[in-house]
């Protein structure tokens, strides 16, 4: 059993639902930093002047980038709104939109951040906003990978990244627009866990790399590899080994150059749920049981706050905080109307009475900022367990005014 999934600070948990009104998420200052460490040595013992950023997508509460930012990251971003996070927090980044309209790449190029195009047809964007000194492309290597189908984004049924083919144009495009410096960037999947796809991967793209170089003269001066680096949900799911994978990225890389005759750009990648996502947890009560025709637990947190498992029918594992060892099949449910908002279905827990605390793991990432309002169900806290063994609410729940605030009753 894979110690990650199944970690959780137990006590904490407990301490902190006799303080707080369940449901709400509770992260782990210490994990989060843990995690950066890891993955940013990692690649800095290949790649001296690696740099991470941090995919805001994955969880964009500012008090989380901070941490994430104060480890030596910079920011992914993709929205107006995450532009706008890293403007307040004074964060260097990259803006990776798709089908974006001139205006948000404007916003984005007066922020500071490096502007990387989803496609060649963006191009005569930049003559709108004014020519950047330094561009970036989202390339399509052609492949792609990911933890279920959906989440598979490269390849021919990808809506993302510009075909490889196209890529020597594109380049020869923008250097002839006035552009001075020049990256490249892939994104290829979510939630990878086959450690030999990230250096495959790399390999595809050098040979990108080297064939913009051959038809433009163009140097690539740096690389963002994406992210998509996975983590285990299921207990008998390993982890991956970052440290084997920096080190066949760097043979790959190493042997490209040498083959190619090309200079070393600098490495950058973009993980989001391997630094937060096991950080997480969602804190919930159970509020009655149903015996039907089978049991259902039904507890007060739903699909609104994570609603991955409705969505993509994601495994997370749950653990009952009580003192019993006798076992049930259950089911896990929310109070959404909705038959899919089900966090477990027939699963073996502990046998479980109302009001235990049940703990919802892996909801570090993708969890509260995938989160809706359906049914006018409101979003709820998030806490952080800091270093200093504190809790601090670093978001409080919204309240019925808050999801009516936009509207005009008058």
């Amino acid at each position: 059993m894979n110690p990650h999934v199944l970690r959780l600070p137990k006590n904490e948990i407990l301490t902190a639902a006799e303080q707080f009104k369940t449901p709400f998420f509770l992260y782990s200052e210490a994990k989060i930093r843990e995690n950066c460490r890891r993955y940013r040595e990692a690649f800095r013992e290949y790649f001296p002047d690696f740099q991470p950023f941090y995919a805001v997508k994955a969880n964009p509460n500012p008090e989380i980038l901070k941490i994430i930012l104060e480890e030596g990251f910079y920011l992914d971003t993709s929205s107006p709104s995450e532009v706008f996070l890293a403007k307040k927090l004074n964060a260097h980044g990259m803006y990776t939109g798709n089908y974006t309209p001139p205006e948000e790449l404007e916003y984005a190029k007066k922020q500071g951040l490096v502007l990387n195009l989803d496609d060649i047809s963006m191009i005569p964007f930049l003559e709108k906003i004014g020519v950047p000194e330094t561009l970036s492309f989202r390339i399509n290597p052609g492949i792609g990978n990911g933890g279920m189908k959906s989440l598979v984004v490269a390849g021919p049924d990808a809506k993302f990244g510009m075909p490889f083919e196209k890529a020597a144009e594109a380049y020869s495009a923008a250097k002839k627009l006035g552009i001075q410096k020049f990256g490249i960037h892939m994104m290829t999947g979510s939630n990878i866990l086959d450690a030999s796809h990230f250096p495959k991967v790399v390999q595809k793209l050098f040979e990108v790399v080297a064939e913009i170089h051959s038809q433009t003269g163009i140097e690539i001066e740096f690389m963002n590899i994406g992210g998509g680096f996975g983590v285990p949900y299921a207990p008998e799911e390993k982890s991956l080994d970052m440290n084997a994978i920096a080190k066949e990225i760097h043979k790959v890389i190493t042997d490209s150059c040498e083959k190619y005759s090309l200079k070393q750009p600098r490495l950058m990648a973009e993980p989001g749920r391997y630094i937060t996502a096991d950080a997480g947890w969602l804190i919930s009560r159970i509020l009655l049981r149903k015996e039907s025709y089978k049991t259902f637990v039904g507890i007060d947190a739903s699909s609104n706050d994570m609603p991955r498992p409705s969505i993509y029918g994601a495994y997370h594992h749950i653990s009952v905080l009580n003192s019993t060892s006798s076992e049930e099949k259950v089911s896990v449910v929310g109070r959404i109307c909705e038959n899919n908002d089900q966090f477990a279905q027939d699963r073996i827990l502990p046998i479980s009475n109302i009001g235990d605390v049940v703990v919802i793991h892996n909801c570090g990432a993708h969890a509260y900022a995938m989160g809706h309002n359906y049914n006018g169900r409101m979003k709820h806290a998030e806490y952080l367990l800091q270093t200093d063994g504190k809790f601090r609410q670093i978001r409080r729940s919204e309240t019925i005014e808050d999801l009516f605030a936009t509207l005009n009753f008058e």
